[in-house]
């Protein structure tokens, strides 16, 4: 069986098929309002209910870019950073969570799991961020300190 045509998608677009990602950012593909197309559309400190960025996403107004993630730099920004940056991250909030912990074997069961493959790192430290929400701001702070 060949595979479906929008498995492989060269202009890094989430695949519509999917469905909308609601922690991804996403951007104006067909302009609407006062929106142009590649505008970053933050429905979120716009307080745009989320079923209408639902609705907007199904029929292709808005949709995923990572190149425009770039870009614009919004999101997490971590396709932007390379091994050594990911390294550097995942030790800084090492060290945050080790200043959280009382023991070793609590320290060694919650910090973030390292990776030498890129594209797993990024995964380890979304699952990380997601499962440790108190820990995001210091996160943003060492995170534009590498980028920037």
């Amino acid at each position: 069986m060949a595979p479906h045509p929008d498995i492989r998608n060269p202009d890094m677009t989430h695949p519509s098929y999917l469905g909308w990602q609601i922690d991804w950012p996403v951007f104006v593909k067909v302009p609407f309002q006062d929106y142009k197309q590649g505008d970053h559309f933050d429905w979120v400190s716009k307080d745009v209910d989320p079923l209408r960025v639902a609705q907007l996403y199904s029929i292709g107004q808005i949709y995923h870019n990572k190149e425009l993630e770039k870009q614009v730099k919004v999101g997490d920004r971590l396709e932007e950073m390379d091994g050594g940056q990911l390294e550097t991250l995942v030790r800084a909030l090492n060290v945050e969570v080790k200043a959280r912990t009382n023991s070793t074997s609590e320290y060694t069961s919650k910090k973030c799991k390292q990776s030498k493959i890129d594209s797993k790192q990024r995964a380890l430290l979304r699952s990380f961020l997601r499962n440790n929400r108190w820990v995001e701001e210091k996160f943003f702070e060492i995170r534009d300190s590498i980028l920037d």
